[in-house]
């Protein structure tokens, strides 16, 4: 069971996350079903399924840029916090389940940002090294973790979200950690 478990949490893909999950859970109530549902099924059409958590982590680093509309935008923050669970009292269980969930469609982002096209310049035609990839992802991840969290002053509200993006951007490239450190001293509020 607990292999099942690590092997869900693993898994990009959400058809064979959700064949593990009905092997794990069998039908029954909980946690892992209520993040799957919040994060997989299309409220407007319900037989398809949409990754709502990575279209998050595509936004919300164009809120951290957007220096218009404060209110506006400190709105759709809040709006994500409750939408990835951050304000429920959570067990344990619950809150290391929701981490590792958050862990899981970080990656999932991070893997969209391996292609040619990502960090390109000149309208696409200039490729971007694996070092400008490298840089463009660590300053996207620290964007929607820390620098938003920093911004609107949710550093508590988004913790959990900041602790999972720093360690899965960490897992994903070692060598991020340097300039996200230097993010994080170069903020000024």
């Amino acid at each position: 069971m607990e292999q099942q478990i690590r092997q869900y949490f693993e898994e990009l893909d959400p058809e064979k996350r959700k064949a593990l999950l009905e092997e794990i859970d069998k039908d029954t109530p909980s946690f892992r079903r209520e993040l799957y549902k919040k994060r997989f099924e299309f409220r407007r059409k319900p037989d398809r399924i949409a990754d709502l958590w990575l279209f998050k982590c595509v936004y919300l680093p164009g809120l951290y840029r957007r220096k218009f509309l404060k209110k506006a935008t400190l709105r759709e923050v809040n709006l994500t916090i409750d939408e990835f669970f951050l304000r429920e009292e959570l067990n344990e269980e619950q809150r290391e389940e929701l981490y590792l969930e958050m862990r899981n469609a970080v990656r999932r982002y991070l893997s969209t940002c391996k292609s040619a096209k990502y960090a390109s310049s000149f309208f696409g035609l200039k490729k971007a090294s694996d070092d400008e990839k490298f840089q463009r992802t660590t300053e996207d991840i620290w964007k929607m973790s820390r620098g938003i969290a920093r911004v609107y002053g949710l550093e508590k509200e988004l913790s959990l979200w900041c602790e999972a993006c720093y360690a899965e951007l960490i897992a994903y490239e070692p060598s991020c950690e340097q300039r996200y450190n230097e993010l994080e001293q170069d903020f000024k509020k």
